[in-house]
């Protein structure tokens, strides 16, 4: 599936980039330096390359060009408008973003196929891992009303 590659073309730049982040951060340290770097790594890299690879993993996943594309698209698209809202104290962007992470999630949820009795373990861990993903959306949503600059 060629959008696993995008997939894990994204998440490792993002992992990169959280690490140059940390490296710029730590010589001149700026505003939510350390949040952006930790996000980059954590959320752009490895629960994306989890969600967007992991399912390949799943014994019937949705793996329809239409789908994948929206996952993609709003998981990565979400993820810059939450950064950007970050650094500029902006909460209604951050809650902007946020939204399209859940309708990614919501995506990622569709994508994991059906259930199959004699290989439901790995179904439910997956969409136990997007319901704690969405579960830390809303709570990040909600921090940023009350975060500093807010």
């Amino acid at each position: 599936d060629r959008y696993s590659w995008a997939f894990a073309a994204v998440s490792s730049a993002s992992i990169v980039a959280g690490g140059l982040v940390a490296a710029v951060n730590s010589a001149a340290p700026f505003a939510h330096g350390s949040w952006v770097a930790a996000y980059l790594v954590l959320v752009g890299g490895v629960a994306q390359l989890l969600l967007g690879v992991g399912c390949l993993g799943l014994p019937v996943p949705r793996l329809s060009a239409r789908l994948r594309g929206a996952q993609l698209g709003l998981w990565n698209v979400g993820n810059a408008v939450v950064v950007g809202g970050v650094l500029v104290d902006a909460v209604a962007v951050v809650v902007v973003g946020s939204v399209m992470l859940l309708a990614a999630l919501g995506g990622f949820a569709v994508g994991g196929g059906r259930i199959r009795r004699d290989r439901r373990a790995r179904v439910i861990i997956y969409r136990i891992v997007i319901l704690g993903l969405a579960v830390s959306v809303v709570i990040g949503a909600v921090m940023a009303k009350a975060s500093p600059g807010a």
